[in-house]
């Protein structure tokens, strides 16, 4: 869509002949600020079914992407890791019902369904961080890898800790109670402005996230798939890279969900 805006807004310059060819697409996709090497734009392009010295229309743009094995290969690798992991933990919740019994299982079931129907909300603030930070597509499944797994460490290190707590202190849990309930009037209570101010961000994490990234020294780009480089500006200097603070976006903005969907968890289990 943003490329087609370019194209009806004649803010991107086409040539003479008006088709976009293999070095334009190149530029189209710096445009879009989407990184890729020259032999990578062309392999695309070439996706798209262009040839050399054969541009693309702008009007036949939208139709050759979606038609093209881009876009199918996407889908079905996204299909086949879902299924994978609803056939695990669908796994899991048998070895359950089997070894701790029925109890057991639909509490871990329940458990499984309250929070994949909490973490939904979750896929759109990852988005909205890579939008932010200007992460490559090549480099975001990475990111969200190495983010989630750091994210789940921490997790259990939350739940452990409630579980002891709620067995320690057992009216705890009126207190998980009395934080879901006020979280759920702040998101209901929200108006206009709130909604303006936060699009206005476009995608910037949390504040007191912004605020630690903010102390960190980083280098003004990628490097390939590196959390640390050389930092031009400052030779001599090793500093983060925007990938690093992306992924410690990442962990910290889980962490922030996590804060009321293990309360919520624990409530109905």
């Amino acid at each position: 869509r943003r490329a087609e805006k370019l194209f009806e807004k004649e803010m991107f310059d086409l040539g003479d002949d008006g088709k976009l060819n293999s070095a334009e697409f190149k530029l189209l996709l710096d445009e879009l600020d989407l990184v890729a090497s020259q032999k990578d734009s062309d392999t695309v392009f070439a996706t798209l079914g262009a040839v050399d010295g054969d541009g693309i229309a702008p009007e036949e743009f939208r139709e050759r992407v979606r038609n093209s094995s881009i876009i199918t290969d996407m889908y079905q690798s996204s299909f086949k890791n879902v299924g994978t992991t609803v056939v695990f933990s669908f796994g899991v919740a048998f070895l359950i019902f089997l070894f701790k019994g029925t109890e057991s299982g639909v509490d871990f079931l329940t458990a499984y369904f309250v929070e994949d129907s909490l973490s939904v909300d979750n896929l759109f603030v990852f988005l909205a961080l890579f939008k932010y930070f200007k992460v490559p597509p090549a480099l975001q499944s990475y990111c969200l890898n190495v983010g989630i797994y750091g994210a789940v460490v921490l997790r259990a290190l939350f739940i452990f800790a409630g579980l002891a707590a709620v067995q320690a202190f057992k009216p705890l849990l009126l207190a998980f109670a009395a934080f879901l309930i006020f979280a759920s009037f702040k998101t209901l209570s929200a108006n206009d402005d709130d909604e303006d101010e936060d699009e206005e961000e476009d995608g910037a994490p949390a504040g007191p996230i912004m605020s630690l990234l903010g102390r960190l020294p980083t280098t003004p780009s990628f490097d390939g798939d590196k959390l640390f480089a050389q930092n031009v500006t400052k030779p001599g200097e090793w500093s983060a890279t925007p990938l690093l603070l992306c992924i410690i976006a990442v962990e910290l903005s889980d962490i922030l969900f996590a804060v009321d969907s293990i309360p919520a968890v624990f409530a109905v289990t």
